[in-house]
């Protein structure tokens, strides 16, 4: 991959400080988020944007049960509607609440572009 298709930034939040991959790849993002100093396999999921007689992303997890597995769904569907773009996201952050993941979500607002 050129330099320019990955992209790294960490960002400090009130519950932790984020590490953040985002590899941009031909047919979609990977999105690598940590809360430790390496990348980590963790809670997991791929979305695809709308269309073809969808209007709204769809999503599948993996590796992740419950209200987490919803929290990372929606986050992947978040990134796929906001850029267009089939997203995988993998999450291993500690503690993963709804108000943390407002504020990744945030995050990843700020430096993901459309």
């Amino acid at each position: 991959m050129e330099s320019g298709e990955i992209q790294d930034f960490e960002s400090e939040t009130e519950r932790a400080r984020l590490k953040v991959r985002v590899m941009h790849l031909e047919n979609g993002l990977l999105i690598l988020i940590s809360d430790s100093e390496r990348f980590r396999l963790g809670l997991s999921a791929v979305a695809v944007p709308g269309g073809s007689g969808r209007p709204e992303p769809s999503s599948t997890g993996f590796l992740s049960v419950g209200e987490e597995a919803v929290q990372v769904r929606i986050l992947a569907e978040t990134v796929a509607k906001r850029t267009g773009q089939m997203c995988m996201v993998v999450v291993a952050v500690k503690e993963l609440s709804r108000a943390f993941l407002m504020d990744i979500t945030r995050t990843l607002r700020e430096h993901v572009p459309k």
